[in-house]
């Protein structure tokens, strides 16, 4: 394609060009042809490789992600990208697992940002998972209720985290953030009838409230959710038959369910001698030094 383009940034026409090709790399190809190679019209090696979309472990979880952190761009060169970004280096290398697992190829590594805390990424180019991806939400749906563990760990590893109280009383939960109801909506069902694990939907933000992110002030564009998982018997039964793939996140709520078991007043105390309260919840404290 780049010789054609050279053939005709020094004049020759559609026709000798075609003839030119033809001769130079033995093959056949029409005007028509050239032409739109000329005019970025068409990208011989832009093909569709064919994967295969029948509902599995890997696709479900990869729906997952999709409908939580996830992205999908399609590029000006004719790459459709499927991309994720995340602090927990275990999230993103199993996302990339579940990519490759779909024999679709990845990059994977770590972003530096000097205006936020570095992020790991992966990311593959496939036209087939992108279509199906931005296709109708009964096909991931349909993929989701057959595989439901992976789908909502894919989910929950987005956008999910445990929730402790622990202040005059120790309380353990789970919590799954986002703002569009149906999908939410879908995992209430899902988590209840493959899982009996029941959920409480609340509105926490109302479109256009204000929100403070990185000392800047900023407006929701949408309608924010809260999904809860409030019982302590179903937080355990999450943690044991889904949990999380970040061992940051999975720590914490085995530590805190561990804890539950235990008089409050001692729980509360060996809670905050490894824990500490920061401005988006309880962190692991760092080990002291000898």
């Amino acid at each position: 394609m780049q010789r054609a383009k050279e053939l005709r940034d020094q004049g020759i026409s559609y026709s000798q060009i075609a003839s030119i090709i033809g001769e130079e790399f033995n093959v056949k190809v029409s005007r028509p042809t050239i032409m739109r190679w000329c005019k970025g019209l068409h990208n011989p090696f832009n093909k569709i490789k064919e994967i295969s979309l029948e509902p599995s472990p890997s696709l479900a979880y990869v729906i997952g992600v999709f409908l939580g952190d996830g992205s999908t761009t399609k590029l000006k060169n004719g790459r459709y990208i499927i991309k994720l970004k995340a602090i927990d280096r275990e999230f993103v290398e199993r996302f990339k697992n579940a990519l490759e697992c779909l024999d679709i190829k990845t990059t994977f590594g770590l972003e530096h940002d000097s205006t936020r805390v570095d992020r790991w990424y992966a990311e593959g180019s496939n036209k087939m998972l992108f279509q199906f991806l931005k296709g109708p939400r009964d096909q991931l749906f349909n993929v989701a209720w057959e595989y439901p563990r992976e789908f909502l760990q894919g989910l929950f590893d987005s956008e999910g985290f445990p929730v402790i109280s622990a202040k005059n009383h120790f309380r353990v939960q789970v919590a799954l953030a986002n703002s569009d109801l149906e999908l939410l909506n879908f995992t209430e069902r899902v988590l209840l009838e493959k899982f009996g694990i029941s959920t409480r939907l609340v509105q926490t933000h109302k479109k256009g409230s204000p929100i403070v992110i990185r000392g800047m002030e900023y407006k929701y564009n949408v309608d924010m959710y809260v999904l809860w998982i409030y019982r302590l018997s179903h937080v355990r039964k999450f943690a044991e038959e889904i949990g999380f793939t970040s061992r940051r996140k999975q720590e914490k709520l085995e530590d805190a369910l561990h804890l539950s078991e235990i008089p409050v007043a001692e729980a509360l105390k060996l809670w905050h001698q490894k824990y500490v309260n920061g401005p988006r919840g309880y962190i692991k404290r760092a080990p002291k030094q000898p």
